[in-house]
């Protein structure tokens, strides 16, 4: 049975947003997806989420600058970012914008699951 838990999964790359939307599925949640900050902000002005999977950089509004606006919502959805740089101050700066936690791509299914499980429900 599903939890009817959703997350929202915001990406630029088609590829990612199906692996992630195909697994999110797999484990019970309701997947909403938008391929960049921007439309991402929209989804979430018509619909509450349990969760967000934010990559931190897209094309015309990236994470970085989606998290600044999320912090003016209440209440703000718990946020996970993604990137393929492993950065350390790019992850903490998230981190200090109210990112929860971090996945570095390729993301593991093992990994997705333990944190979605331990942030989203």
């Amino acid at each position: 049975m599903k939890n009817q838990k959703c997350i929202l999964v915001v990406d630029d790359d088609k590829d990612i947003l199906l692996f992630l939307e195909d697994r999110l599925n797999a484990m019970g949640y309701d997947v909403l997806i938008a391929g960049n900050g921007k439309e991402g902000l929209e989804v979430l002005h018509g619909q509450s989420v349990d969760g967000v999977l934010l990559d931190l950089n897209m094309p015309i509004m990236g994470g970085m600058t989606m998290l600044e606006k999320l912090g003016n919502s209440s209440p703000r959805p718990p946020v996970i970012v993604m990137s393929a740089n492993a950065h350390r101050s790019e992850l903490l700066e998230a981190i200090s914008k109210g990112a929860l936690d971090f996945l570095i791509k390729p993301i593991g299914q093992d990994e997705l699951a333990r944190k979605c499980w331990r942030l989203f429900q």
